[in-house]
């Protein structure tokens, strides 16, 4: 793991962009979660997912992930979940990522990037806070990913009580399917 871990920071630090494209345990459609920048967050909006997902990138516990090494190295980069891992989707939704990232043309007169088909545009949210699993965690409702939640509604309990959403509402990111203490129970989102 090591070895292959100086392998991957090794190709980060010589990329011009880093694209790291997955599978996930959630049924939801594709998502882009950019890295914290202008070009990441740009390119993000032109490939073919449901859902971009501006500052989750560098939220998570550990900061360990390929797009944390991609910003040390000053390297534009998107993460993209393409579904659930057994989805008989989920290759045909990789390729079709891949591919468009391959085919974004640098436009010469604005410096910005333009695809050569797009047909919808995806929702963007910005990530902008995550609660933790604390003791005594249970789901007082069920939660699929990308679900909005009125403002204040009841979300979970643990050993702080009921917790809520937050002024406004929010988009639920990542409700955790198996609550580790300590680790995101979820991560909140608003539409820009």
């Amino acid at each position: 793991e090591l070895q292959r871990a100086r392998i991957i920071a090794e190709s980060i630090r010589n990329a011009d962009f880093v694209l790291d494209v997955h599978s996930c345990s959630a049924d939801v459609a594709s998502f882009a979660l950019p890295s914290s920048s202008y070009l990441s967050e740009e390119v993000a909006e032109l490939l073919p997912v449901r859902y971009v997902v501006e500052s989750l990138a560098h939220m998570t516990l550990d900061g360990g992930t390929t797009l944390d090494c991609a910003l040390l190295h000053d390297v534009p980069g998107v993460c993209v979940e393409c579904g659930q891992h057994n989805h008989p989707d989920v290759t045909a939704r990789a390729v079709s990522i891949i591919s468009s990232f391959l085919a974004l043309q640098l436009l010469d007169d604005d410096g910005s990037f333009a695809p050569l088909n797009q047909t919808e545009k995806p929702l963007v949210v910005r990530c902008d806070s995550a609660e933790r699993v604390g003791l005594g965690f249970e789901w007082l409702n069920q939660y699929e990913e990308f679900s909005f939640v009125p403002e204040n509604s009841p979300v979970f309990r643990d050993e702080r009580g009921d917790v809520f959403s937050p002024e406004g509402g929010a988009y639920i990111i990542m409700p955790a399917a198996s609550p580790v203490i300590g680790e995101e129970a979820l991560f909140w989102a608003k539409a820009k």
